[in-house]
C-alpha cells in the first residue's frame, strides 16, 4: 500500500510540475504571408549586442511557433526572418500570443492576437515612424531657410510642436501601460530636464554659470528615468546608449569627473544582480579599451574597487588574474601620478637619472630606431625638440632594444641630441612601470614629472607645449 501511494504521489507530482512548466513557459505563433518555408530565428537585444534564443520551422501555411517550458526573460524580441530582416515583439508577463504579418510589409501589416502591449507597441513604433519623417522634413526645411529668419523661426516653432507631440504621446502610452514594460521602455528613454535656474541676465559670466547648473543637473540625475531593480531593461537598446551618452558626452572627460561618477552607477546597479554584472562589465570593458587618454585611470579605480575587491561572483581566477594583471601595468603611469624615477646609461656610459632633469616640460620617449612608425615619429619630434628646446623642454628618450651600434649609428646619422638612454642590462624594469609593449611611445611630464598625458602624437604634444611653456 506504502509503496502505490508513493508512486501514485511521484506521478501525481510529475502531472503537476509538467502542468506548471506548460503555464509558466513561453509560446509564440507567428503567421507570415508569402513565407512558406525556412526557420525562423527568436532574437533578443542585449546592450549593443544580438543574441539567438530560440528557432522555429515555418510550415506551408507560413506559420513557426517559438515556445519552451520555461519564461523567457523580458525585454525586447526580435522576429528573424531567413533574409535577416525582422520585426520586434514586447516579451514581457503574458508569454502567450500570436503574431501575423506579411513578408513584404514586415511592420505595415503587423498584427497582434491576446497582447494589448504588444499592440501598443507597434502603434508606439508606426507613430514614431511618423514623428522623425516629419522631423526630418522641417529639419531639411530649416536648412535651406536659415537666411530668412522669419521662415526658419516658424519652422523652428513647428518643430517645438512636434516635439510636444511627442512627449504627450509618450505620457498617454505610460498612463494607459502604466506596469507594463512598455512603459518602462519610454520612461527609460526620456531625457532628464534641468529645472529653471534663477540667475540674472546681467550677471557676471552667465552663460557658464547656466552651463554649469545644467550640467550638474545631468551629472547627478541623468539616470533618473532608469529603475535599475528592472533587469528587462537589460535586453533593450536603450541602456547601453544612455552609458554611451553619460560618459561620452555629458560628463567632462577627466577620470577625476568620471571615476566617482563611473562608481555611482555600479552602485545604483547593485538593486538587481543581473543588472549590476552587466554594468560593471560594461564599465569595465569600455574604460579598459577607451581611447581617450586618461580613461585607463577610470579602469583601474572601478577594477580595483569591485573585481579585485572580491564583488564580482561571475568571474573565474583567469579572468580576475587577467585584470589584476592590466591594473599592475597601468597603475604606475596614470595620468597625474608621478612618473616612475629611471636611471639609465647614455651611449658613452654617463647616467641620467629622469627626475633630475631640469625642465618646465619633459618627454619620456620609448622608441626603437627599428620600428617603422618611430622612423616617422622621430624625426616629427626632433622638428618639435629643436623648436622648444631653449623654452624649458627636455627629451629623455630610451631605446627599448639591445642593438647598441645601430642605436647610435641611428643617433649620429640623424643628429639626435636630447638625452638618449637605454638599458643594456633590462634591469629598469622600464617596460612595466611604463606599459611599454609596441613602440613608440609618449610621456609628456610636468616640471615635477608628474604625468601630463601619455601615449599621444607629436601633434597634441606641440599643442601641449605652446600652453605649457607659454
Amino acid at each position: 500500500m506504502k509503496k502505490f501511494f508513493l508512486i501514485t504521489l511521484t506521478l501525481s507530482l510529475m502531472v503537476f510540475a509538467s502542468a506548471f512548466a506548460q503555464k509558466n513557459g513561453y509560446r509564440i505563433e507567428v503567421k507570415i504571408d508569402g513565407l512558406t518555408q525556412g526557420d525562423l530565428l527568436l532574437g533578443y537585444h542585449f546592450g549593443d549586442k544580438k543574441y539567438v534564443k530560440d528557432t522555429a520551422t515555418v510550415n506551408s501555411k507560413g506559420v513557426a511557433v517559438f515556445e519552451g517550458d520555461t519564461l523567457l526573460p523580458g525585454g525586447i524580441y526580435l522576429v528573424i526572418l531567413p533574409e535577416k530582416n525582422y520585426f520586434e515583439v514586447l516579451v514581457d508577463k503574458n508569454q502567450k500570443f500570436s503574431v501575423a504579418t506579411s513578408k513584404d510589409n514586415l511592420l505595415e501589416n503587423l498584427k497582434f492576437t491576446n497582447s494589448s502591449e504588444n499592440e501598443g507597441f507597434i502603434k508606439y513604433q508606426r507613430f514614431m515612424i511618423d514623428m522623425q519623417k516629419q522631423s526630418k522634413e522641417l529639419s531639411e526645411q530649416l536648412k535651406e531657410s536659415l537666411s530668412d529668419s522669419l521662415k526658419a523661426n516658424a519652422i523652428r516653432d513647428k518643430m517645438n510642436e512636434l516635439n510636444n507631440k511627442v512627449l504627450a504621446y509618450w505620457d498617454e502610452v505610460e498612463t494607459n501601460y502604466k506596469g507594463t514594460l512598455l512603459a518602462a521602455i519610454i520612461k527609460a528613454m526620456r531625457n532628464v530636464e534641468a529645472p529653471k535656474h534663477n540667475i540674472a541676465k546681467d550677471t557676471p559670466k552667465y552663460d557658464s554659470l547656466v552651463w554649469a547648473h545644467n550640467y550638474n543637473y545631468n551629472r547627478y540625475h541623468f539616470f533618473d528615468n532608469i529603475d535599475f531593480s528592472d533587469a528587462r531593461l537589460l535586453r533593450t537598446p536603450i541602456l547601453e546608449s544612455k552609458i554611451n551618452v553619460y560618459f561620452d558626452r555629458v560628463l567632462l572627460p577627466m577620470p577625476d569627473s568620471i571615476i566617482p561618477a563611473a562608481i555611482e552607477l555600479i552602485e545604483k546597479a547593485k538593486a538587481n544582480k543581473e543588472m549590476f554584472q552587466y554594468i560593471l562589465s560594461t564599465l569595465t570593458n569600455k574604460f579598459q579599451t577607451s581611447e581617450r587618454m586618461g580613461m585607463d585611470g577610470v579602469f583601474v579605480a572601478v577594477a580595483e574597487k569591485y573585481y579585485l575587491g572580491g564583488q564580482t561572483w561571475w568571474a573565474d581566477q583567469k579572468l580576475l588574474d587577467k585584470i589584476a594583471e592590466r591594473v599592475k601595468a597601468i597603475k604606475p603611469n596614470i595620468i597625474g601620478n608621478v612618473a616612475p624615477d629611471l636611471w639609465l646609461p647614455n651611449p658613452n656610459g654617463k647616467y641620467y637619472r629622469l627626475s633630475d632633469i631640469n625642465a618646465k616640460v619633459t618627454v619620456a620617449y620609448f622608441w626603437d630606431p627599428e620600428c617603422s612608425h618611430c622612423k616617422k615619429v622621430t624625426p616629427e619630434l626632433k622638428k618639435v625638440y629643436e623648436k622648444y628646446k631653449g623654452k624649458g623642454f627636455e627629451v629623455f628618450a630610451v631605446y627599448t632594444q639591445g642593438d647598441q651600434p645601430k642605436w647610435m649609428e641611428y643617433i649620429k646619422t640623424n643628429e639626435l641630441t636630447w638625452i638618449n638612454v637605454w638599458d643594456p642590462t633590462f634591469s629598469s624594469n622600464f617596460r612595466n612601470l611604463y606599459d611599454i609593449y609596441a613602440t613608440p611611445v609618449i610621456y609628456v611630464l610636468d616640471k615635477n614629472k608628474k604625468i601630463l598625458a601619455k601615449r599621444i602624437s607629436v601633434e597634441t604634444l606641440e599643442k601641449i607645449l605652446e600652453e605649457e611653456l607659454k
